[in-house]
């Protein structure tokens, strides 16, 4: 046995090998959303999530050059994972700002009625309540972000001793929110919150579509996955981001089915970097190609922008994503959807 077969399971995700599938309750074409192929590659990967990420990259390097090992990092060579919703949370992380700023901000009012108060002279006291509304609040938002910080780390170091109970919180908290793609089963978990099991199912019953959002500032996109056989629609995964053209998400579906497919390496991408040798697939194409370990982390992004990614912004803009063809299609409708569920059962599938 190989040792990429004993590192990969069975029903891992093949591009080459997508299994025979039950035909969709209804018709995969949906209104204003564009119905994205399965297995045709265009080995891009999306320019403004590498910017963003290969940033981030390099600021968690410089914190922690261990960063990578910490359970608080959600991408590696087995699974990606990521939260159902982040809004809860982060209403939560803006209390405290929002509640300091609003101090801040009660303060200057009363010391600006203090000083109309103080004057007698009807033009004095409202000169000086004016000037006060105003240098105020330019000190309030001159100082508020930095006195916040030290707020903030205040609180951190008071709830040290109660670090072990916050962990334990937020593990519950994220247990029913947490969603993976997983790359060596080739499944997907999809989390419906606390009160709904997760929907767990291979990568391949789930269709991707471009999602256009009306904003204020006019049409952007952003990356929705539908569970063909129940419906179920998720909008929020590591791979939606709000973009300003659909190229982009064509280039996120690339990048997210060349991850799942174990006869492909690992997308080359900031994030995963740290992981490329611990994936048999992926670290012999980089043995082959003789590929910089440390290429994003030691990236001057800047210089890279202007020529590599430049170039790399170009081929996203004109590849002919339209013409791509869909390999899963053909094999809808050649099994029934009670057999198919045997197999999965019997892990056939």
């Amino acid at each position: 046995m190989s040792s990429d077969t004993a590192f990969y399971e069975t029903d891992a995700y093949r591009a080459a090998a997508i299994p025979s599938l039950p035909a969709p309750p209804k018709a995969r074409e949906r209104t204003g959303e564009d119905l994205l192929p399965f297995g045709d590659y265009a080995d891009i990967n999306p320019y403004q999530q590498l910017c963003d990420d290969a940033e981030l990259v390099q600021y968690q390097e410089n914190e922690d050059p261990n960063f990578y090992q910490s359970q608080d990092w959600w991408w590696d060579h087995q699974r990606i994972r990521f939260l159902k919703s982040q809004a809860g949370l982060s209403i939560l992380l803006m209390t405290v700002p929002f509640i300091w700023f609003s101090i801040l901000l009660l303060l200057v009012l009363l010391t600006g009625l203090e000083a109309a108060f103080f004057f007698e002279n009807e033009y004095i006291a409202t000169f000086s309540m004016m000037a006060i509304f105003a240098i105020g609040l330019f000190l309030a938002c001159l100082f508020g972000p930095t006195s916040t910080q030290w707020i903030m780390s205040g609180i951190v170091w008071l709830l040290k001793p109660l670090r072990s109970f916050i962990e334990q919180r937020f593990d519950h908290y994220t247990e029913d929110r947490c969603s993976e793609f997983n790359r060596q089963a080739g499944l997907v978990s999809m989390a419906q919150g606390k009160k709904k099991a997760p929907i767990v199912a291979p990568f391949v019953e789930f269709d991707g579509y471009v999602e256009r959002v009306i904003q204020r500032g006019g049409v952007f996109y952003k990356l929705m996955l539908v569970h063909r056989y129940t419906g179920k629609e998720f909008h929020h995964t590591s791979f939606s981001q709000t973009v300003t053209h659909k190229q982009e998400v064509h280039a996120q579906w690339d990048m997210l089915q060349r991850y799942m497919d174990v006869s492909q390496p690992l997308p080359d991408v900031p994030r995963l970097e740290p992981f490329r040798d611990r994936d048999p697939v992926t670290a012999e194409h980089d043995r082959q190609t003789g590929r910089d370990p440390r290429y994003w982390r030691d990236l001057d992004i800047e210089a890279w922008k202007e020529g590599e990614g430049a170039d790399l912004l170009k081929a996203q803009m004109d590849y002919p994503w339209q013409k791509q063809q869909c390999r899963l299609t053909p094999m809808l409708g050649k099994i029934e959807m009670s057999r198919y569920r045997e197999q999965l059962a019997e892990g056939a599938v």
